[in-house]
């Protein structure tokens, strides 16, 4: 009878032993609760004209149970040779080949979100009517799903504005013209060049035709081969076309040649030289004042 009690007991110890194990390996093991949960929502900017700069907003949300414990990184790419100029508020910007970064402090609490609005610099090079396409992605370590940290944008380049300003001279700073010595002057009877200009002060490259007219000082007349894109409609005046203005910051320059009536007099100014931009309505707003100068030569 012992024996009998003695080998059951042992069944049922056996019976335990081996299911308790099985049952332990087939509970899941709980996952940990996740610390943060990340998503980026954007706002491209509208139209931008190439030169200028347009703001992207970039929302980094916490969506998640608890607060970060570490930074989260942000990285915009924005294809060259644009560039991200600044943050508002004000942040770090690292920068890279084809984009920049920044960094969201540690800290963000549930349901808080982090906005930054980023100037988009679209260099003036850049044509009309381009879409620049992008996308931002923001990297947290203790967030488990990486879904919906990386999101796109886009944006379209709006049509070109150039500003054109004319000047007399043989340098220009800031725009206008800088005399320098021996600018505008001759001897009676000799041929020197007036080194007339047409200055692009942007802030885009320009795309559309421009056309320019001349009219020498009186008592000096054209002579020789008018400059390149021009023709000579009279002893004293010129026009000139071209299918497209100056570079962004930079000019055209025209030199034409001028013979001084031999019959001047040294100290004699010789008034009524002028120069007149008409540039396309379509890209050069004004000032109009910019269009137009008015020089003299004087006689050593």
């Amino acid at each position: 009878m012992m024996r009998t009690l003695r080998a059951v007991a042992l069944a049922a110890l056996s019976v335990v032993l081996v299911a308790g194990p099985a049952q332990a390996a087939a509970r899941p093991l709980a996952a940990p609760p996740a610390e943060a949960q990340i998503s980026v929502e954007l706002c491209p900017p509208d139209a931008v004209v190439p030169g200028e700069t347009g703001t992207l907003e970039v929302k980094v949300t916490n969506n998640g149970p608890n607060a970060t414990t570490d930074a989260t990184l942000v990285v915009v790419h924005f294809p060259p040779p644009g560039v991200v100029k600044s943050a508002d508020p004000p942040v770090a910007l690292t920068y890279f080949g084809t984009g920049s970064s920044y960094s969201v402090p540690a800290g963000l609490a549930p349901g808080a979100a982090s906005v930054e609005k980023l100037a988009m610099y679209v260099a003036p090079i850049t044509l009309p009517g381009e879409t620049i396409s992008g996308d931002v992605k923001a990297f947290y370590p203790g967030d488990p799903d990486q879904s919906g940290h990386t999101t796109p944008y886009s944006f379209v380049t709006a049509d070109t504005k150039a500003h054109m300003m004319v000047g007399a001279s043989s340098a220009w700073q800031a725009g206008h013209p800088v005399p320098q010595p021996g600018d505008l002057t001759g001897k009676p009877g000799s041929t020197i060049n007036l080194p007339l200009w047409v200055y692009n002060a942007g802030p885009s490259y320009s795309r559309h035709p421009i056309d320019l007219m001349v009219t020498v000082p009186e008592h000096t007349a054209l002579t020789g081969t008018p400059p390149f894109g021009c023709t000579a409609t009279g002893p004293r005046s010129l026009t000139c076309h071209f299918g497209e203005g100056p570079r962004f910051q930079n000019a055209i320059f025209i030199d034409p040649a001028v013979e001084i009536d031999p019959d001047t007099v040294a100290g004699q100014v010789l008034p009524g030289g002028t120069l007149d931009v008409m540039p396309s309505p379509e890209e050069d707003c004004g000032p109009m004042s910019d269009w137009h100068t008015g020089f003299v030569v004087t006689v050593d």
